[in-house]
């Protein structure tokens, strides 16, 4: 598990074009701040009425973690890995592969690429926020019922201008939210591989992908 200091240190370096503040709460939400996290994404038919569609793996190496991608991979899933959940789905287009992205600057670097062509589109942080979550505008604003009827902007913790809301944090306990469905993107950079080392469920909705 990353700490708060590693994070940011990692986060600035890393995805520097996108607020500190605004990447922890997102990785909060994502992953736990684990790199190693994983969100298998149940096909439609296999999912039980009410439930998110999601198996949440916490791995606590890099090799266990790999594994598990593989598996997964091997009867056909999408899944989402790494601090920021990056969607199996978008590896090829960022040119990158889920052992890869279990580096945490690789992964804040995907991160990075996606918010950005999100808020680009979108025009505000709410719409990206929802673009990153959930492919559209609107689906990561709307209340869901696997989780008390709170939006994916609102766990972010968005309060206009920025993504903070000035709750206490219980460090104690870290809980585990597991997977993301993202949306297609426009421009095409080559991926962005920094060189750094860091020490070392995303639980989801079904969604509709028309935007509007």
């Amino acid at each position: 598990m990353l700490s708060s200091t590693a994070f940011l240190a990692a986060a600035t370096q890393c995805a520097a074009s996108i607020h500190p503040s605004t990447a922890y709460d997102i990785a909060s939400v994502e992953s736990g701040f684990n790199p190693y996290a994983i969100a298998e994404i149940l096909p439609q038919k296999e999912r039980a009425p009410g439930s998110p569609g999601v198996i949440s793996h916490q791995p606590t190496s890099r090799e266990a973690a790999i594994n598990i991608t593989k598996r997964i991979a091997a009867n056909g899933r999408r899944y989402s890995v790494g601090l920021m959940q990056i969607t199996s789905t978008n590896f090829r287009h960022y040119g990158v592969t889920a052992e890869e992205l279990f580096n945490p600057c690789v992964n804040l670097s995907v991160f990075e690429r996606i918010l950005t062509d999100c808020y680009r589109r979108g025009g505000s942080l709410k719409r990206a926020l929802s673009c990153y979550y959930s492919g559209n505008f609107k689906s990561g604003q709307q209340p869901e019922t696997a989780f008390k009827q709170t939006s994916y902007v609102q766990r972010i913790g968005y309060v206009v201008p920025s993504t903070h809301e000035e709750l206490k944090r219980d460090t104690a306990v870290i809980q585990y939210p597991a997977a993301i469905l993202r949306g297609d993107l426009t421009n095409k950079y080559p991926p962005v591989l920094p060189s750094a080392q860091y020490p070392n469920i995303v639980i989801r909705g079904d969604f509709s992908y028309e935007e509007k």
